[in-house]
């Protein structure tokens, strides 16, 4: 066949763009229901934790945004970032209630909803494929590690740490 040139107008490409959006939004607003669900979870069982998930989701959307990550990307972090404390399901509540400073052994214990988080999204075996599992598991698992290898779990440093696990660190 012949190569063809075709020519969009401004409109049509604003309305393309726009339509990109959309899809993008539409892709994941199915889970949302089941994300707040979640978030909700946490927020009831650890009154710390009570709208810090959206809190964190709202600002590690400013800062993907800032690093110019495309706009899947940023709608993933936003939608994953949600659920980064979802393992604390896993903690005792007297430990993730307790006023004052936690213990060296109590700190160990809270160090691990890391852990229990990731395994939770891990076992959602038909959906280890969908990105946003992905994502929420590198999130999840990786949102206390820190850039000089001194963070948790897995003691990972630099780019070795997933751009949206770090992202959520960040906020």
């Amino acid at each position: 066949g012949k190569n063809r040139t075709v020519v969009y107008t401004m409109e049509e490409i604003v309305n393309r763009q726009e339509e990109i959006k959309e899809d993008t939004r539409n892709v994941y607003a199915q889970y949302a229901p089941t994300i707040s669900a979640l978030t909700a979870a946490i927020d009831v069982k650890d009154h710390y934790t009570f709208h810090h998930s959206a809190n964190v989701a709202q600002y590690a959307t400013i800062l993907a945004k800032a690093l110019g990550l495309n706009k899947e990307h940023i709608e993933l972090i936003r939608q994953a970032a949600l659920l980064h404390d979802i393992g604390k399901i896993g903690i005792d509540e007297k430990i993730l209630n307790k006023p004052g400073k936690l213990t060296k052994e109590e700190f160990e214990i809270m160090k691990t909803h890391t852990l229990i988080g990731a395994s939770m999204l891990d076992s959602l075996e038909m959906f280890r494929n969908e990105k946003l599992v992905q994502v929420a598991y590198q999130i999840c698992r990786w949102h206390h590690e820190r850039y000089d290898g001194k963070g948790y779990p897995d003691g990972l440093k630099g780019e070795e740490i997933p751009i949206a696990a770090q992202v959520v660190a960040m906020a």
